[in-house]
């Protein structure tokens, strides 16, 4: 049985309507959606591929936490994940305002939080007022076609810097993430 998420008072509205927003239009942007169809990543998948991914990134970066995420137009999924809370585990992913990683669908870049509880785009998150996260770094997947389709990130319940080289490690295992899923999807026969 999965757990409800937190209810959140201070929730921010919902990407809909924040059309104005450059994140939300990137998020809900319908080709990068239908990319992420094309690639049948619209459910969780625990491959050993992507857990080895995630196992190299928490312990290269030294924390706890690690995500593959596919971001949707309304919720951010959890393709595979490492050391998350149970209840966010059992949830597969989050509403896509609470996503860290929305942030690189619309920029293309790395996004990278030292304290979350200093940043104002993610302080009031309830990932941090609730759970506790205080670090993020995330390299963006981008598939040969150029679309951002989520992340490869790690998170953790201390506040730190991040090394350039921290972030290349990031990089490099978010462009072998997108490699794998892109040739799985080749080789799957299309749903008609």
């Amino acid at each position: 049985m999965t757990a409800p998420l937190p209810s959140f008072d201070g929730a921010p509205p919902p990407l809909a309507a924040t059309r104005e927003d450059p994140a939300a239009r990137a998020v809900l942007s319908s080709e990068r959606l239908a990319e992420i169809a094309r690639l049948g990543l619209d459910v969780p998948d625990q491959d050993t591929v992507l857990a080895e991914a995630l196992r190299e990134a928490s312990t290269r970066l030294e924390l706890p936490m690690a995500l593959v995420t596919v971001v949707l137009d309304d919720a951010q999924i959890f393709l595979a994940h490492r050391g998350l809370p149970d209840w966010l585990a059992d949830a597969g992913g989050t509403p896509v305002e609470w996503s860290f990683c929305r942030y690189q669908v619309a920029s293309g870049a790395p996004f990278v939080v030292t304290d979350a509880t200093r940043d104002p785009r993610v302080a009031d998150n309830p990932l941090v007022t609730i759970d506790g996260v205080r670090c993020y770094a995330g390299a963006p997947l981008v598939t040969a076609r150029g679309h951002v389709i989520g992340s490869l990130c790690v998170l953790g319940d201390r506040a730190r810097a991040f090394t350039e080289a921290e972030v290349e490690t990031l990089r490099r295992l978010a462009r072998d993430v997108v490699r794998h899923l892109e040739a799985r999807a080749a080789a799957t026969p299309a749903h008609d």
